[in-house]
């Protein structure tokens, strides 16, 4: 019986975070960590980190999207996408030489 206590504990927390996994996105940007309200009570796309989107990536979580803009969040839309430019640029373009 000393057990018991901790068995239904175990159960209580892992009730709290399921109810979260099915409730919430985890949204992970360059700004920190988000939460964000699901349209849909499912287990996909439960943690999702953005911080290197693409356009494309987008597409394949239209679920993410949707929720970002219920939630009236798409600063965090626009920030992915100025992060992926970003990237994107310094790839492309030569490094900075420092003329002193």
């Amino acid at each position: 019986m000393r057990r018991l206590p901790t068995f239904l504990f175990g159960m209580f927390v892992g009730g709290v975070l399921l109810y979260g996994a099915l409730h919430y996105h985890v949204i992970n940007t360059t700004s920190g960590i988000h939460l964000v309200p699901k349209v849909e009570s499912t287990l996909a796309s439960t943690y999702v980190d953005i911080r290197q989107f693409t356009p494309v990536d987008w597409m394949q979580h239209q679920d993410v999207a949707a929720a970002l803009f219920t939630a009236n969040r798409q600063d965090l839309m626009q920030s992915a996408a100025q992060d992926s430019l970003r990237t994107g640029l310094e790839q492309m373009l030569p490094p900075a030489t420092d003329r002193r």
